[in-house]
């Protein structure tokens, strides 16, 4: 049995710091990377915190952003690397505790499921909280493919919120007895601005209207009230994060420039005293 992680990540030497310590520790056999034409450290971060044969950097240059083309491109080296179990994981997710500590049991899930795990998104700048708002309180996802039960991405979807992974062809079932720790809304200030972003890069690169755009997004941040619950213990024991990985983020990737050059007020229905 062969598993393997695959992440791509574009100028993410800050975060891949603090979470590849962690992910170095699971029982993963390969990590599978796209580079999407990083500026930063993070290619030096990976080849300082993980063992040379342990990781595979995919190199892509692409004339525009493509989600669903770069993450088939990580699903096929797995497939060139006989690899039974992908664990589609993004820079700002880590893996429950317990799914780390019960590995083999539960990797065997996936030979009869498509098990969908809830996404816990972390708050308050801690592990022990997440998100539980009407957007959240339900947010299960495919992150686990077995390849013989795997399909492809259409390569031709290509804008962003595209699929993260293909079809899986078994039954599906939901848990959250299991589950990804996303640290996306971890700090509230990064989480609004990056968000913002989002809305304004869609504005100026894909010509979406206004209300086109707020009508998607506005319903998922619900106005940053993220009526928080407890995370439970068992999920989070062992793991630390430092509260503090995402000061300044915003500036040193731009957002917060970019918003400021393309500012539309109407977009920002959330998060002004940010910007």
């Amino acid at each position: 049995m062969i598993t393997a992680f695959n992440t791509m990540f574009k100028n993410e030497e800050r975060l891949l710091s603090e979470v590849l310590p962690i992910w170095e520790k699971y029982p993963i056999d390969l990590f599978i990377f796209y580079n999407d034409n990083s500026t930063d450290s993070s290619v030096d971060v990976i080849k300082k915190l993980l063992p040379k044969n342990r990781y595979i950097i995919i190199n892509h240059r692409l004339s525009k952003f493509n989600e669903s083309y770069q993450r088939q491109a990580m699903i096929d080296v797995s497939r060139e690397q006989d690899v039974d179990y992908i664990f589609s994981i993004d820079c700002d997710e880590l893996l429950t505790s317990n799914i780390v500590q019960n590995f083999e049991e539960f990797i065997k899930i996936y030979d009869q499921q498509d098990m969908m795990l809830y996404c816990y998104n972390s708050v308050n700048n801690s592990l022990k909280y997440h998100r539980n708002d009407s957007q959240y309180v339900n947010n299960y996802r495919t992150f686990i493919l077995p390849l013989k039960h795997t399909s492809s991405l259409n390569t031709n979807d290509w804008k962003y919120h595209t699929p993260r992974t293909p079809h899986v062809n078994l039954p599906k079932n939901a848990t959250k007895e299991y589950g990804v720790l996303h640290l996306q809304a971890l700090d509230k200030k990064f989480y609004a601005i990056k968000q913002l972003w989002y809305k304004h890069y869609e504005l100026v690169n894909y010509n979406h209207s206004v209300d086109f755009i707020n009508s998607r997004y506005d319903i998922v941040v619900n106005n940053l009230n993220f009526e928080e619950k407890e995370t439970d213990d068992k999920l989070i024991q062992g793991i630390s994060i430092n509260p503090n990985i995402f000061d300044g983020l915003e500036i040193e990737k731009g957002y917060l420039d970019f918003i400021h050059k393309n500012y539309n007020e109407n977009l920002v229905t959330f998060g002004k005293e940010y910007i």
